[in-house]
């Protein structure tokens, strides 16, 4: 088992260094926090909005990811047309450290019965691998290209674009513009390449079934021309606009998601998710771990229209 543990986190790299594109990591607490998938959330919600998560996928596996995000953002006048926005991520999986920082700008305008938020990010990837760090069932390697280390640090840009009224949002975004290309003495550089562009289109509505109780049905699908189409399928049941609980099914992965949020204030809200792997890694994992916090500082709601997205 240790040996396919091992199989396991040298694909993990080999996919990092093949690939060459800093690549938004699955989440499953996106619709908390959707400023991890499309720069066009930044203000959104209207108020000063700090962002907290972690999570840990694929417990009991040995160098599996982890992933943590801070974030904030919020309009800056009092038209909120003008929004502004920090993300830092980091992101660690077998012998590679990856960290972003960004900063987002938003643009909103009146359109229909909602508003059209759209939104650019810009921001640096930083990321390390460390072949020394490698383990082996049968000791060292004697294949040179697993020894030292291989780094950067890059620019890299995304754009998208968010629509919201109270009652339903639909959002297009591509989190990663730029790609990397690695040369022949491990050098990175920048080298924008479409077919690794991953769009994300984000979709769902508000379903009042009475005062205490909604449903919040939501999709998402993620698509790149050289990787399958990933679709996520989500609902939440709102109890009395505090509890939160839902259910995820990530068909591509083949892994079912169980959501709960607590609503604990107006201004605090609390989120833990657990993804079950239905495919092989079963095996070999106990599950999936997120837990997330948004504070919302001078927020503003009327107890009969409370924000949902």
């Amino acid at each position: 088992m240790k040996g396919r543990l091992y199989i396991l986190i040298l694909f993990i790299v080999a996919v990092h260094t093949a690939t060459m594109a800093q690549q938004v990591p699955i989440t499953s607490q996106y619709l908390t926090n959707g400023l991890i998938i499309n720069p066009a959330y930044a203000g959104t919600r209207e108020a000063l909005s700090a962002n907290l998560s972690y999570r840990k996928q694929w417990a009991k596996i040995t160098g599996a990811p982890q992933f943590q995000t801070l974030s904030l953002h919020s309009p800056i006048n009092n038209k909120e047309k003008v929004s502004l926005g920090l993300m830092a991520d980091y992101l660690t999986y077998g012998v590679t450290k990856d960290v972003g920082i960004y900063a987002f700008y938003a643009y909103s305008v009146r359109l229909g019965k909602g508003r059209l938020s759209m939104g650019l990010k810009g921001g640096i990837d930083l990321s390390n691998t460390n072949y020394n760090r490698l383990q082996f069932p049968d000791g060292n390697p004697t294949d040179p290209l697993l020894t030292g280390d291989m780094k950067y640090t890059l620019p890299n840009m995304g754009v998208g674009f968010y629509y919201y009224t109270d009652k339903y949002f639909a959002g297009l975004s591509v989190p990663s513009l730029l790609t990397y290309k690695r040369d022949a003495t491990d050098e990175f550089s920048v080298k924008p390449d479409y077919t690794h562009f991953r769009s994300y289109f984000t979709a769902g509505t508000i379903l009042r079934f009475a005062d205490s109780f909604k449903v919040k049905p939501s999709v998402l699908l993620r698509y790149a021309m050289n990787e399958p189409l990933e679709v996520d399928l989500n609902a939440n049941l709102i109890f009395a606009d505090i509890l939160w609980v839902g259910g995820s099914y990530r068909i591509a992965e083949k892994a079912a998601v169980a959501l709960l949020d607590l609503q604990v204030t107006p201004q605090l809200k609390l989120g833990y998710s657990f993804d079950y792997q239905l495919g092989h890694l079963n095996n070999y994992t106990s599950g999936t771990h997120e837990v997330s916090l948004r504070y919302e500082f001078e927020f503003k709601v009327s107890a009969t229209s409370p924000r949902y997205f």
